[in-house]
This record gives structure tokens, sequence and C-alpha cells, in this order.
């Protein structure tokens, strides 16, 4: 079948569909967004759903001092409950060598306006009375951060999209992007050959393919993260911070009744794997145990794994690609995409009907790769 499109956007999940939100409001009706399985399948539909302002690289910072106000008026703007349990996120520093990265990151935060402090082992055990405190040299806790729900984010932006007249196409893999004289001219989609000025490349842990098939080498990997949580625990009633032991890496918040556990397997290889190691469970059950004793009177209730869309400096890739005109990136967040996709898709739609973006993006472009133009993120869990 033969289709037009203004924009054909590679990728349903969250990033995808704020793009295609953000690009019917500004007037562009014939956007196309072509997913390889269903919509949020991918990471969207796999993670924790994290909302946070603490993080250590200023412009990370200001992406997501942008999102955050949206995704506060997200019911008013979009007519879903995002479930935004703004909780707040504590920090838990247990190591010397974590002091100093932290200590600026405070200064980071105070100056530009990040309402983040520094607690003592004390407050942190009064924060999140179900952790063990007592090794904590300090810990850093933002009461604006917290925890939403995914998918109810995705079928908002979906939702609103359609009514601007996106058109969403699921089971519609690109196999090719199509290219003339330097410039993009459309992609094929199954039997879908689809004409298009402008493409965007919004496929997550997959969004290094989808560039090669435009020639481009963008150096995003998969990452395999996997996520368990917990039956009801029993003398568990209040909520808590998203609490990270840093260290580690291990994080926690409240979910369905009982607790969300996560943290990375350092010896994970990239990999295109989403099945659940299980063997990897008592690892993170025994980080769980030692930093929250309450959950020895909890089981596992279920588990399962998602992508990370991985970049060598944890940020993400934004933006025109240079050497292909109409090929414009917007993956590699990291880990981050869920509380980026407000601040992205409006950007994006900006670059793209404007010519400009009102956030200077430039740091995130891919060629940074090879200048070494790098831009390190040190809070990374």
């Amino acid at each position: 079948m033969r289709r037009t499109a203004d924009v054909a956007i590679i990728g349903g999940g969250i990033i995808g569909a704020s793009i295609a939100y953000h690009l019917t409001k500004k007037g562009v009706r014939d956007v196309l967004v072509l997913e390889r399985d269903r919509l949020g399948s991918g990471s969207t539909g796999k993670n924790a759903g994290g909302i946070r302002l603490q993080f250590s690289s200023e412009i990370n910072v200001r992406l997501s001092l942008r999102s955050l106000p949206h995704i506060e008026r997200f019911k008013e703007e979009i007519g879903v409950d995002p479930d935004f349990h703004q909780v707040g996120y504590l920090f838990l520093i247990t190591e010397e060598s974590e002091v100093g990265p932290f200590e600026r990151s405070l200064a980071l935060w105070s100056k530009v306006g990040v309402p983040a402090r520094r607690t003592d082992a004390s407050e942190a055990k009064a924060l999140s009375p179900y952790a063990r405190t007592d090794d904590v040299r300090f810990a850093t806790f933002c009461p604006k951060d917290g925890y939403a729900d995914p998918s109810s984010m995705l079928n908002g932006y979906v939702a609103r999209a359609r009514e601007g007249g996106a058109t969403f196409l699921e089971g519609a893999e690109v196999t090719a992007i199509r290219c003339a004289n330097g410039r993009v001219v459309g992609v094929l989609a199954g039997d879908d050959e689809v004409a298009a000025p402008t493409v965007v490349d919004a496929a997550g842990p997959w969004a290094g393919e989808v560039a090669k098939l435009a020639r481009i080498e963008i150096p995003i990997r998969p990452l395999r993260r996997h996520i368990f949580v917990t039956e009801p625990v029993p003398g568990l009633d209040a909520d808590f911070p998203l609490t990270i032991e840093f260290a580690s890496g291990l994080y926690a918040h409240r979910e369905s009744g009982g607790v969300l556990l996560g943290m990375a397997d350092p010896n994970e290889a990239p990999a295109f794997d989403e099945s659940v190691n299980w063997d990897f469970m008592p690892t993170v059950v025994e980080r769980a145990l030692a930093r929250f004793p309450i959950l020895e009177r909890a089981s596992i209730k279920t588990g399962w794994a998602g992508l990370y869309e991985d970049t060598p400096d944890k940020h993400p890739v934004l933006g025109k690609v240079d050497g292909i005109e109409g090929f414009v990136a917007a993956a590699g967040f990291s880990g981050h995409g869920i509380m980026h996709a407000p601040a992205t898709g409006e950007l994006i739609a900006e670059l793209i009907v404007d010519g400009r973006t009102s956030f200077d993006i430039a740091a995130f472009r891919a060629s940074r790769f090879g200048s070494g133009d790098l831009i390190r993120e040190y809070n990374v869990i």
C-alpha cells in the first residue's frame, strides 16, 4: 500500500507518541507512527516509571525541569491520569567514592533551582522508614521526584495525537529507509511504502539498527534490566520515596500493594534479550533484604525484563543527523525516556516545524561520539 506522510515516526513508545502529539499541536496533521509490534510493547511498558530532577549533568537536569511541569499537569492537559506518585527520590550514599560526585550534584541543583537537599542518616530513616540507614554517609532527597505509570502516559499521548490527525500503525516494522540526493524520501514498512520528507528514529533500543537502514551509525546498545515485584508486605503500609542504594544501584518503591525492586546486573552484555533471568533474582533479593529488612516477610509475585537504550555517555541522541537531510534522531535515553518524553516531544516538534528549538539541544547531537564531546552522567541506575 502506498502512503504519504509529512512526518513518519519509527517507534510507537512514549517518545514517538509524545512527538506525534506535539506535532499535531503545532498543526501537522499528516503524522504516521510505525510500530514493529504493539504500541508500548518495548521499553515503555517494561520500566519503573521514575521521574526525577536529580541528575548530575546540567543538561539532563534542565531536560527534567522542562518535562516535570507537563507530568504534574498531565491530567489537565492530556485528559488521562498519569498516576504520578510525587513521593520524592532518596539517594543513599554509602561509599567514599560517591561523596564527591554527589556534593557536586548538590551544588548544581542549588544553582539551577532544583529543590533537592542533603540529609543525614537519621532524616533518611525518617523519610524511608523501612530502609536500613546505619551505613549511610548522607542522602539526597528531592520532593518533586517520584514515579508515574508509563502506559497511562503513552495512552494519553496516543489518544490526543489521534484526535489531532495522527495515524498509528502496529505490526509495521520498518525494513528500509529510502534516500535520494542526500535526503530522506520515505520508508518501507511491511507492505506499506511511505513517502515522507521527514523520518524520526524513536525506536528506543532498536534505534541504532534503524539508523543503519539510512547508513548512519548511532551508538545505542540494548541493555537488559530486571524488575521484580513482591506480594503485599505485612507491616508495610505507608508510602515511601523511591529509594536508591547508589553503590549497588538497587531501587525500590511501592507497587500494587507490594514493593517494586530493580537492579542492574553489571555482568550483563548488550543484547536484544527481554527474557527474565530468574538466576539473577536471588542477587536482587539479597541486596533488597540487606537494605529493607521488612522484606523478609514478603515473597516475589512477578518479574519482568526490558531494555535500556544505552549510549556511551548515558545521554540521548536528539536532533537532525549530519549527512542526511530529513533524518531526525530521538533515542538513547539510557533509562530516562519516560521522564524526558514530554520535553522531547515538544522540542522535536519545534525542530521539525520551526527549524529551531526553544531549548538548546546541540549537546545531544549524534556527531559528539565521533568528536569526543561526550556529556557525562554520574547518577545512572
